[in-house]
């Protein structure tokens, strides 16, 4: 089974998640004890830390982060991380002290098995339907623990990439995937794009993709001259709504590795492709 744990980014959670994931150990009080009893050892634990409205996008939600489950498709946003937890010991309870402001004596442990930090784009264009509404209830329930139901393995949980439907998205303004056209938006600034392609040749003489180094002038002569496509990289500019894109958000690409950093959900980052790539030619 997987199972979702929202937790906010409040005072006490910020001491509390950091301790709960560096010991492998979560526990509830005693108003959430049925959340957590039928946990068993093996089962799969995802613990998804703060949920912000890309303000960019416009005024959030009224309630946000809790929103009904009408309204699914407005839990998303950024996450500051995505943590995976196998469970290694079932429910137990307990009351010796693990955190500073309370018991929590139902609990179970875990060893972390895969990390997504530095901030990742959430909602139902890059998880699982029945996933996002898991960790949507947890959010509205104080972090109850709760099943993704029909969901069985870790890879389920993120959305399947349809090549079709992209193509069709891509004709039709990407329709129904409101941070993507955003994110698409800021990628094809011209001014900005101009600006960040100068900045490159000027430091660097050329314009080479961040991850593969093709240099489209190296290779096609003068009319790859000035070819490249740029990558919008830091989700954290979209938080503020009148926050500018900044040359720094921005990485130099060519077209496939372009398409390669979108092909997973959650997107890839930058150095993340890059390693995979190292990889692969080694």
């Amino acid at each position: 089974m997987i199972w979702a744990i929202y937790v906010s980014d409040k005072p006490h959670s910020r001491i509390n998640f950091p301790i709960g994931i560096n010991q492998g150990i979560w526990g509830v009080k005693e108003s959430k004890k049925d959340t957590v009893t039928n946990i068993r050892e093996g089962d799969l634990v995802a613990f998804v830390y703060s949920i912000s409205w890309l303000k960019a996008e416009g005024k959030a939600p009224k309630g946000f982060s809790r929103v009904g489950k009408d309204q699914l498709h407005n839990f998303r946003g950024v996450v500051q991380s995505i943590t995976i937890g196998k469970v290694t010991k079932a429910y137990y309870s307990s009351s010796s002290e693990v955190w500073p402001d309370d018991v929590y004596p139902h609990r179970f442990e875990f060893d972390i098995i895969e990390v997504h930090d530095d901030h990742v784009y959430f909602g139902t264009e890059f998880f699982n339907e029945e996933f996002v509404e898991a960790v949507r209830y947890s959010a509205c329930t104080q972090g109850s623990v709760t099943r993704a139901s029909s969901i069985e393995k870790l890879e389920q949980i993120t959305s399947k990439i349809d090549e079709e439907q992209e193509a069709e998205e891509l004709e039709s303004g990407y329709e129904g995937k409101p941070i993507l056209r955003l994110h698409k938006s800021r990628e094809r600034s011209a001014k900005l794009v101009k600006q960040k392609k100068q900045q490159v040749i000027k430091e660097t003489g050329k314009l080479a993709c961040e991850v593969c180094s093709l240099d489209f002038k190296a290779v096609y002569g003068e009319l790859g001259n000035g070819f490249a496509e740029c990558h919008h990289k830091n989700p954290l500019s979209l938080r503020d709504e009148n926050k500018k894109t900044k040359l720094s958000d921005l990485a130099i690409v060519c077209s496939n590795c372009h398409r390669m950093l979108h092909r997973k959900r959650p997107w890839l980052k930058v150095k993340a492709l890059k390693d995979i790539y190292e990889k692969q030619r080694a």
